[in-house]
């Protein structure tokens, strides 16, 4: 359970605790002023809704002034003026001798004469009923909140004491883990199975975190390119820890063949559960155990980038879902969001990269190497601007072409030779 998740959970508790104290406050009350011959509806209405508990202190003030005596034989409510019970007819009273006027229980002599009262003469003295709920209200008022501050404590404690880490690397290729049998032969047989989501896992203790797990994911069938995002959550009072993965499709993008595998090594002090999301709707996959540790993937990282942009080449700049695939495998969406203009009526044939945020002129060595990039890879495209309106930055094919020493339509036809580019870009 997230942090967030679990403050929902209190923000209900405290909810629920509140709304029952304030059944309790009016259940009492509206039985107390009936008792009571009091307007129970309206003292019953101010006892719940004024606030910090407020209507029942002014209604345990006012209800002092109304009788709380009981009928010793029924039970029934009366007042110290009754002489009997007008439920059930019992004397609670007995009168003087000598005056006839009523006397009160505890009286030995009458107040209204002075003449002694006998032993014959006294009455039961009235019964006074018992309020045993209010002192449970006050006992749940002081306890509830203290009990829910134990439970946030507790359930907090693990945020703030549980070590974990993550590493984790995507957009690897089958073709990156051919040197190890295991995970090949696991791969040819989630081909074998069909689209879904798998995962091989290797569990092992750690001397530092206590625990490692190991995954690797492969997402078999994907049309639509992906972000994919890793989170942990240590364990809490409420769930034990987890490892949330999230797939979040771009839409309209096609996804790079065989760039689908998501490897993850989670360092924690607990077996995490791990929870995959696409689109952030729970996703079922299936789990293999590995009996081995397989190492953490790191092949070329530049041969996979410059794979990429060579798979996603294209003849014409009038492909718009094409163009827009090749700019996502440059780096000009880290700049921000942006529509395209194809500029394809006649030539010279254009690209214009319009971003939503302002750019400055320190951002040209990277637009420089996208510009390239485009060039390069769409046959037929002659120049790129890129502009947010207030500043453009603009390269030709012969501008390009200059730079590189070769004509830049080359990185097009030759796999090689844009990544020995790349690479030398990127030194």
């Amino acid at each position: 359970m997230s942090i967030n998740m679990m403050a929902g959970f209190v923000y209900l508790v405290l909810l629920g605790a509140f709304l029952a104290i304030a059944i309790m406050v009016g259940v009492y009350v509206y039985r107390d002023a009936t008792r009571r011959k009091m307007n129970a509806t309206l003292w019953t209405l101010i006892a719940v809704l004024a606030p910090a508990l407020i209507g029942l202190i002014v209604y345990l003030v006012v209800r002092s002034d109304y009788s709380e005596l009981q009928c010793p034989q029924c039970s029934s409510p009366i007042t110290d003026q009754y002489v009997v019970c007008p439920n059930c007819g019992a004397t609670l009273k007995a009168n003087c001798t000598h005056c006839s006027q009523p006397l009160e229980p505890s009286w030995k002599i009458c107040a209204h004469c002075g003449t002694p009262v006998p032993d014959d003469q006294k009455m039961p003295i009235v019964q006074v009923r018992k309020d045993k709920s209010l002192g449970k209200i006050l006992i749940a008022v002081m306890l509830i909140p203290l009990l829910l501050m134990g439970i946030l404590i507790a359930g907090l404690m693990p945020f703030r004491s549980t070590n974990y880490s993550i590493s984790a690397t995507g957009g690897m290729r089958v073709e990156d883990f051919q040197d190890d049998p295991a995970i090949s032969a696991w791969l040819s047989e989630c081909d074998a199975a069909g689209d879904g989501i798998y995962v091989l896992e290797y569990q092992a203790p750690n001397e530092n975190t206590g625990f490692y797990s190991s995954y690797l994911i492969y997402r078999n069938g994907l049309t639509d390119q992906v972000v994919v995002s890793a989170e942990g959550q240590p364990k809490t009072l409420f769930s034990g820890s987890k490892l949330v993965v999230n797939y979040n499709a771009d839409y309209g993008v096609p996804a790079v063949q065989d760039y689908h595998l998501y490897q993850i090594d989670y360092y924690a002090n607990d077996d995490p559960k791990l929870e995959i999301f696409v689109n952030n709707a729970p996703a079922p996959y299936q789990l293999t155990m590995a009996d081995e540790p397989f190492a953490f993937a790191n092949p070329n990282p530049m041969r996979n980038v410059s794979d990429n942009l060579f798979d996603a080449r294209i003849d014409y700049v009038g492909d718009n879902s094409g163009v827009i695939n090749l700019i996502e495998q440059t780096e000009l969406p880290g700049v921000g969001n942006y529509t395209i203009e194809l500029m394809t009526s006649v030539k010279p044939y254009g690209l214009r990269i319009n971003i939503d945020s302002p750019i400055k002129s320190s951002k040209d060595a990277l637009f420089a190497t996208s510009s390239i990039e485009l060039l390069g890879l769409i046959k037929n495209l002659d120049y790129v601007e890129i502009t947010d309106g207030n500043y453009t930055y603009k390269k030709t094919s012969d501008e390009a072409s200059n730079e590189l020493g070769f004509n830049v339509k080359e990185l097009g036809q030759s796999r090689d030779a844009l990544e020995e580019w790349l690479l030398s870009v990127s030194d």
